[in-house]
C-alpha cells in the first residue's frame, strides 16, 4: 500500500526534519516559537499554494486541509506580524501533489503532542497562537483516516514513485527552511 511505502521511503527525511524542530525543547520561549512559526510558514504556505494550483481528487478535501490561515493567525497572535505570501512551490502533477499533502497531513498528527506542550510550556491555546498545532482538534484521527483511505483508493501503483518524490520534495522544503535556507 502507498501509505506504508511513503512512510518507509521518507523515514530518514522525516527524522531529520523532526530533529530541526525545537518546539518540544523545555526552554522554548515565545520569541523562539514565533521564529519557528515563521520558518514553518515559509515551507507550508508555498507548498499549499502549489497544491491549490492543481485540481486534486475530491476525496482529498484540499480546502478543508489548508493550514496557512492557521499559521497566519498564530503569527499575528504571538508576534503581531502578518507574513507575506511567498511564490508557490508547484508540484509537477497530481501524484507529486499527493506526496506533498502526505507530509502536510502527517505534520498535523504530530501537532497534537506539540499543541499540548505549547499549552503547558507557554500557555498557548488554539485561540492564542497554537491553532496550527491543533489544526483539526478532536477530528484529527478522523481526518487522517479519511486521508489514508483516499490515498490507498486513489493512487494507482504506477504513480507511487511520483507520490514518494512529491513527499521527498516537501520534506526537503521543510528541512531547508528549518536549517535557515530558503525553500
Amino acid at each position: 500500500m502507498i501509505m506504508s511505502r511513503l512512510k518507509h521511503s521518507t523515514l530518514a527525511q522525516h527524522l531529520e526534519v523532526e530533529a530541526l524542530m525545537p518546539v518540544l525543547h523545555p526552554g522554548l520561549t515565545l520569541p523562539a516559537y514565533a521564529g519557528l512559526l515563521t520558518q514553518i510558514y515559509a515551507a507550508v504556505q508555498p507548498l499549499e499554494a502549489g497544491l491549490q494550483a492543481l485540481t486534486l481528487p475530491e476525496p482529498f478535501e484540499l480546502p478543508a486541509r489548508l493550514k496557512t490561515p492557521l499559521l497566519v493567525s498564530d503569527l499575528q497572535a504571538v508576534s503581531g506580524a502578518t507574513p507575506a505570501p511567498r511564490p508557490p512551490l508547484r508540484p509537477q502533477g497530481v501524484p507529486e501533489a499527493l506526496g506533498v499533502l502526505y507530509v502536510l497531513e502527517g505534520a498535523t498528527l504530530g501537532g497534537q503532542v506539540i499543541g499540548r506542550h505549547l499549552n503547558s510550556a507557554l500557555g498557548l491555546t488554539p485561540e492564542t497562537g497554537a491553532a496550527y498545532f491543533h489544526a483539526y482538534g478532536a477530528r484529527t484521527g478522523t481526518m487522517w483516516k479519511a486521508f489514508t483511505q483516499a490515498m490507498n483508493r486513489e493512487v494507482p501503483i504506477e504513480a507511487e514513485e511520483r507520490v514518494i518524490g512529491g513527499a521527498q520534495t516537501a520534506f526537503e522544503a521543510f528541512r531547508r527552511v528549518l536549517a535557515g535556507t530558503p525553500a
